[in-house]
């Protein structure tokens, strides 16, 4: 849709500044600066929270890298380590898990409390996938299945744009078409169903919600436990009707019938395009065991109650007077 932000001329040619790039450097930076301002309230020193943004920073590109390579060509990967180095694609789930675990692991090293840390992380992963699937809009990846047009839809970009977007009266009511960007060639220049849109305002609103419960929380890790449980349905929803390279996790046989009836991200994952074939996604299949996790986590501190938190303060001239 936007893929370039602009082009920059250097001392040895042309640069181009990426559009996805930009985004991902600001869903970091909102992601970070969340979980600064928030750690002020519950007596955490932000400052004692660099090393967990670099740790986030590292895993999470390590992490997506290695859960994309895995999902795509995972037997090249096992047989070839350093093949890893090329894949330029990007697991979203990879990378939190591999964010996670970082900062899980540099909480321990610090002594920090890790449930308030995972209360903290929790919105800011939202955030940060609120904006990233913002970048992944401009690049024009990740995003749905061929979606239907209904009578005269009218486009809301200008032809010099690389694409359009269609407003119409039938569901999606809003469809994307890319010249560009796609992971299958055979979907440019076709109206395709906004997943990206639907999963960047779902997380934003998600993120308002957890903001709101922070001050009615009542266990440590509970805001940790409803992102697990609150964004996956909303990953499964928008996978529904994606288009998704990577095939299914599970999948089984279906009637021509029956497949005309399911979503098409359902019955188009992978190399089963157009085949009566219809199953769960990597990501839906993912996300079944994010619940899981979140209701047990939920279980498991329901009784543990809120531990004191004494608000920080910054120092005369500190930056933090600017946050607190």
């Amino acid at each position: 849709m936007w893929p370039k932000l602009y082009d920059m001329d250097g001392p040895t040619g042309n640069y181009d500044v990426n559009t996805y790039g930009v985004m991902i450097v600001l869903a970091f930076s909102a992601a970070f600066l969340l979980v600064h301002v928030r750690a002020l309230r519950i007596g955490l020193n932000p400052d004692r929270l660099v090393g967990a943004y670099v740790s986030s920073a590292v895993g999470g590109i390590l992490g997506g890298h290695l859960g994309y390579a895995l999902t795509v060509a995972a037997a090249r990967t096992f047989s070839d380590p350093l093949s890893l180095m090329q894949f330029s694609g990007f697991m979203l789930y990879g990378g939190i898990a591999g964010g996670v675990i970082a900062v899980g692991l540099y909480a321990v090293a610090a002594k920090i409390d890790v449930w308030k840390l995972a209360d903290l992380a929790g919105p800011a992963i939202l955030i940060g996938i609120a904006v990233g699937r913002l970048g992944c809009f401009f690049a024009g990846c990740c995003h749905g299945a061929v979606a239907p047009l209904g009578s005269d839809p009218i486009g809301l970009l200008p032809e010099s744009f690389p694409g359009q977007m269609w407003l119409s009266d039938r569901f999606p009511f809003l469809a994307l078409q890319f010249e560009q960007g796609v992971v299958r060639p055979e979907l440019l220049d076709l109206p395709l169903y906004p997943t990206q849109l639907w999963h960047s305002l779902g997380c934003f609103v998600l993120v308002v919600f957890l903001w709101w419960l922070w001050d009615r929380r009542t266990f440590d890790g509970q805001i940790a436990a409803l992102t697990l449980m609150l964004e996956p349905p909303l990953r499964m929803f928008t996978e529904a009707f994606r288009a998704d390279h990577r095939g299914y996790v599970v999948s089984w046989h279906v009637s021509p019938e029956l497949a005309a009836k399911l979503p098409p991200g359902l019955t188009q994952a992978g190399e089963h395009l157009g085949a009566t074939v219809a199953g769960i996604t990597t990501s839906q299949g993912i996300g079944i065991l994010l619940i899981a996790a979140g209701a047990a986590i939920y279980m498991a501190r329901r009784r543990a109650g809120v531990s004191a938190e004494a608000p920080v303060r910054a120092g005369r001239g500190d930056l933090l007077d600017e946050l607190v």
